[in-house]
């Protein structure tokens, strides 16, 4: 017998708090059911023009979103913004008698029209093997159609969030990450089972995660983002240096200090589930450039995708060290800038030898590096075949061409493919749309570099250069 507030209740007491708990959640689970329903709806709705693309339908969205916001001004008190605002989206799809704009919002989500382009933590964050709370994901409608039509235009992730019309900050969806992963996940699955015919629907489909670069920096990434686009730009879909997948990459820690590789993965799976959500009907196949600094912690990624190819790009050492320090001041490099924040550089210098004093800007910079080379080859060595190390050179689109996209990534292409990823690989996205081609310049650097770069490339990072060199797994020795 349990006392309760004083009073004393039996078996019938805990009977009927049971019933009651049963009766909620059976009522919650036919809210969401319902909720469910109305997405499906809400897609039919703003696809009514039937267009066979996504980007009409996103503006029948955004005019719909628009005239909900206007009325949501009207009835809440300074409404109508949701900068700072956290949307409870299972709330909002579960309560009958929640606010209409905050329904369509968990709808945007659900129906993949909003997708996520940003990851924080809370101060009180929590991330395990299975589980993880205190996660923020901020999601927002991407017009992914600037990128197709023009990849180098729109080389990088902030390009393509830059603009959207509907990614300004007053219009981002602010929610518990965590929440919206298990309620889409749910939702993908009440398609499933409900057999709704996706062609009638436009129910959310999965992209099949087909190759994964990682890079030294400086080394023909950006090149790789663009011919993977130009390949097939209606069925495919490619992030190139997005915010989100960093943020779960570098979550435990470059040495696993604050939490384990399995919670960094875990976070990393729901993260790609919720980018690789397309409402596109002909969208297929997804690719990641991932930020050179992931390299650390790239077997947060193999954990997570232990199946997934994978390639390591890097740079004949001068080369690539004449392109870091090309900044008006050396010291702010991101190549020198790291060793202060960076237990890796530390542990590399206390076995060079050397004493952090005695090292010059050129050599934080070649140390820098090493240390993604070198993990490069860690897990090269790990991955057993499922990475491959490609060395940039005048003519590396051919080995894109050749082999890393039909061999490695197994995404077979046909002569418009080729044609389109020629044409792509000859201009420079650095431009982004101002005229220029793009020219190699891997002899004037070499020319170019002084005495202090020569010597810091040649102590520090030429070792793991010529390892990598030697790798079986290099694309040269395959």
């Amino acid at each position: 017998m349990t006392i309760i507030n004083g009073g004393t209740k039996g078996n019938n007491g805990r009977s009927a708090r049971r019933t009651t708990t049963k009766k909620i959640k059976l009522e919650q689970k036919l809210l969401l059911t319902l909720g469910c329903c109305a997405t499906f709806l809400f897609i039919r709705y703003i696809r009514h023009d039937n267009s066979t693309t996504a980007s009409l339908g996103r503006k029948a969205m955004m005019n719909r979103l628009g005239k909900l916001k206007e009325a949501d001004k009207k009835n809440r008190k300074g409404g109508g913004s949701n900068s700072g605002r956290m949307l409870q989206i299972r709330r909002a799809m579960t309560d009958p008698n929640y606010d209409t704009y905050d329904k369509l919002l968990a709808q945007q989500i659900l129906s993949a029209q909003a997708n996520l382009i940003d990851v924080s933590f809370q101060n009180q964050h929590m991330l395990e093997e299975d589980d993880y709370s205190g996660v923020i994901g901020q999601f927002c409608p991407l017009n992914f159609q600037v990128q197709k039509e023009n990849p180098p235009d729109s080389p990088m992730f902030r390009d393509v969030v830059s603009k959207s019309d509907g990614c300004d900050g007053e219009n981002v969806i602010t929610v518990d990450l965590k929440e919206a992963v298990t309620l889409a996940r749910e939702f993908d699955a009440f398609a499933t089972e409900n057999e709704f015919d996706a062609a009638y629907y436009n129910v959310p489909n999965q992209l099949q995660l087909k190759g994964v670069v990682f890079h030294e920096s400086r080394c023909g990434s950006t090149l790789a983002a663009n011919t993977m686009m130009a390949m097939n730009p209606m069925k495919h879909r490619v992030y190139s240096e997005s915010s989100p997948p960093i943020a779960a990459i570098k979550a435990c820690g470059e040495l696993y200090e604050n939490c384990s590789v399995e919670a960094g993965a875990n976070l990393l799976r729901d993260i790609i589930y919720m980018m690789g959500r397309s409402n596109d009907p002909n969208e297929e196949n997804l690719f990641f450039k991932f930020q050179s600094i992931t390299t650390r912690n790239m077997d947060t990624f193999r954990k997570a995708f232990p199946e997934t190819p994978w390639m390591y790009l890097y740079r004949e050492p001068v080369e690539v060290m004449m392109s870091q320090l090309n900044v008006p001041q050396m010291r702010m490099a991101n190549c020198v800038r790291s060793h202060t924040h960076s237990e890796m550089v530390s542990r590399f210098v206390a076995r060079s030898g050397y004493r952090p004093p005695d090292l010059d800007d050129e050599e934080w910079c070649a140390i820098h590096l090493a240390t993604l080379c070198e993990s490069a080859i860690m897990n090269l060595n790990d991955a057993d075949g499922l990475g491959m190390a490609v060395n940039y050179h005048k003519d590396l689109v051919h080995d894109f061409l050749d082999t890393v996209f039909p061999k490695h990534f197994n995404v077979p292409l046909d002569q418009e493919a080729i044609d389109r990823v020629i044409k792509v690989s000859g201009t420079y996205s650095k431009n982004r749309g101002r005229q220029g081609e793009f020219k190699a310049d891997s002899e004037e650097k070499e020319k170019k570099a002084s005495d202090g770069i020569r010597e810091a490339s040649s102590l520090f990072l030429e070792p793991s250069f010529h390892t990598l060199q030697d790798s079986r797994y290099n694309i040269r020795n395959r």
